[in-house]
């Protein structure tokens, strides 16, 4: 579709992103580079940066937005889209173009993308080309997609029909930030241990990896993303079901079907694709659940299964404390199916089979600690303290000043105290200058992390009037929205605002990076 008529209008782009692990700022990051060696200049801002009147004054709006959780907008492009959600200004002046990133696994896929292209067509904007969304690994057709658009945002400065300058791809970038940020290498696992006791009914692992000659450099706050291989014994059991031996070729394979159900193919979480000639898979079903009802072919199965993704997790340990080594706190998950035991990808990996493992580095630019003399608050239970006892080493290696505040909770004290010994070394020290605790099942009542900071709401407060910034990390369906709604409530009660109120007060924390989230 043609954009839209700017002849009365002086030429104007913006490029914005929506992101949750940086993979759509990398995408805008490399539209606006591209951009900018074409002879016009840009750079990418998040989607919550964008002010809507800005957009009045704005001809061409490109937009690369990730979806996160339950079809939602990330944490970046929240602030924006309640904002446009409720604009009434006209956007005819402006043509735009959506590249939405998601996984195909999840059931509102591209969500976010599809949502701010309709809301920019129906606020009268055109089309410079249609939405594309994107299954999992972005680069190639992010690159595509750049060049298809800068050519035509050049054609528009030049006012002919054909580029006015070649517009080299940047996926062939040598610069380093344009790199396959997801090349993985591969580094020895050096301790993997048992966090929670025998009597837990959990299992959670402490894992070091040992980062020397690889190149990886990190930060607190960054994640590392593990490539995993299937289990065998899984992989064995669906040859068995297809009646083929590990040897065995599917039309047009370049390896053996061994080896793809192995290293290449996703066989715990069943596609939609697969779905679809199966019938739903039930909660915690896995591929071989799936095939073993239904009359398939070996080809049929093959052709459905996505690519094997990598796994993230939140880096647990600071390079100013271990430079050459990373940590991880995983939970290993194990569960009960019909016939046989079931368990997660990567966690079992880890836990099981792992001496040597195949990483690369998620930079997390958003979630970052302040200067050291500014307090921070946690929120941090389960696994998701991972990354603050990081910000712990941290700020106790530089002997930051400033104040930290920690909120963690598990279920059982005596078998669930993650880094028990070493959060309280972190009070003894002074380095945490609080910790609160919520195991939900040492009582009658379950307790709860949101309990504990609804109990402390004008101390919360308090710190939030004195500049802290508060990290959430964790559990993003239930304890990430409790935590949420207790903070707005804490907002309002504490600081005698009304519900409208609180909820500008903390979409000003979002705005300026001072409440910030890693939820999963």
């Amino acid at each position: 579709m043609r954009g839209a008529d700017v002849s009365d209008r002086e030429f104007s782009l913006v490029v914005a992103y929506g992101t949750d692990m940086g993979n759509a700022e990398d995408a805008a990051m490399s539209f606006a580079e591209a951009a900018t060696a074409a002879g016009i200049p840009a750079e990418a801002v998040e989607l919550n940066q964008v002010e809507l009147g800005l957009l009045s004054s704005t001809t061409h709006f490109i937009v690369v937005t990730s979806t996160f959780g339950d079809g939602e907008f990330p944490d970046t492009a929240t602030l924006f889209w309640e904002a446009i959600s409720a604009s009434t200004e006209r956007l005819e002046h402006m043509s735009f173009a959506v590249l939405a990133l998601g996984d195909t696994s999840y059931e509102l896929f591209c969500n976010a993308g599809k949502l701010l292209d309709a809301r920019l067509e129906e606020l009268g904007a055109t089309r410079l080309a249609d939405r594309v969304d994107v299954d999992g690994r972005y680069e190639e057709p992010a690159a595509a997609w750049t060049t298809d658009l800068v050519k035509q945002l050049t054609a528009t400065l030049a006012g002919t029909a054909a580029p006015a300058v070649v517009v080299e791809n940047p996926a062939a970038d040598p610069s380093p930030r344009n790199q396959d940020r997801n090349r993985p290498i591969a580094v020895p696992v050096t301790v993997n241990r048992l966090l929670t006791t025998a009597a837990s009914d959990k299992e959670v692992r402490h894992y070091e990896l040992d980062l020397s000659g690889s190149g990886i450099t990190y930060e607190a706050g960054d994640s590392l993303a593990v490539h995993a291989t299937n289990d065998p014994d899984l992989v064995a059991a669906m040859l068995a079901e297809l009646k083929v031996g590990p040897e065995h070729r599917v039309a047009d394979a370049e390896e053996a079907l061994g080896v793809l159900l192995t290293e290449k193919l996703e066989i715990r979480t069943p596609s939609r694709a697969l779905q679809e000639l199966t019938g739903p898979a039930a909660y915690g079903e896995d591929v071989l659940d799936l095939i073993r009802r239904a009359d398939l072919t070996v080809d049929e199965v093959v052709d459905t299964l996505r690519p094997l993704q990598f796994r993230d997790y939140s880096i647990a340990s600071s390079p100013l404390v271990h430079a050459d080594h990373v940590h991880l706190t995983v939970a290993t998950v194990r569960y009960d199916g019909t016939d046989r035991r079931h368990g997660g990808v990567a966690s079992t990996y880890l836990a099981e089979r792992a001496q040597t493992v195949r990483v690369h580095l998620r930079p997390n630019h958003h979630f970052r600690l302040p200067a050291g003399d500014v307090p921070i608050i946690m929120i941090g239970p389960g696994t998701g303290i991972a990354p603050f006892r990081a910000f712990l080493q941290e700020r106790q290696a530089t002997a930051a000043s400033g104040r930290s505040w920690l909120f963690f909770g598990d279920r059982r004290r005596t078998t669930d105290f993650l880094y028990g010994d070493e959060l309280t070394g972190f009070v003894e020290s002074g380095t945490l200058s609080r910790l609160d605790l919520a195991f939900s099942r040492d009582q009658a009542a379950k307790l709860y992390v949101q309990q504990r900071m609804r109990e402390s709401s004008k101390e919360l407060f308090d710190w939030l009037q004195d500049g802290a910034h508060i990290y959430v990390c964790g559990d993003a369906d239930r304890m990430a929205k409790d935590v949420d709604a207790a903070l707005h409530q804490i907002v309002a009660e504490s600081g005698g605002m009304d519900a409208e109120a609180a909820h500008a007060y903390v979409n000003d924390l979002i705005k300026t990076h001072r409440y910030v989230r890693d939820v999963y």
